[in-house]
């Protein structure tokens, strides 16, 4: 399954990609296995991926949560301010 993941800021330009694209495999969709995929095909987010949050259907979610066809995903990273 062909899943599209939306980047921002520092990691849109870490990517040199706003939309990352990878493929996962039907029935193991999930967001642990989406983070694997995107370390391996964007090797330069592995230390991001670390301590970003992943958000499906505008929603912050876990490793465990299922991506269905369609989703939205979004990669968020850290963010600070006061």
């Amino acid at each position: 399954m062909q899943v599209q993941v939306k980047l921002f800021g520092p990691l849109a330009q870490a990517a040199a990609t706003r939309t990352a694209s990878v493929e996962l495999p039907a029935g193991q969709a999930n967001c642990a296995a989406l983070r694997e995929a995107l370390t391996r095909r964007y090797p330069q987010l592995r230390d991001a991926l670390a301590t970003c949050r992943l958000a499906v259907n505008h929603e912050f979610v876990g490793d465990a949560t299922p991506i269905a066809l369609g989703d939205e995903v979004a990669l968020i990273g850290q963010v600070s301010g006061g």
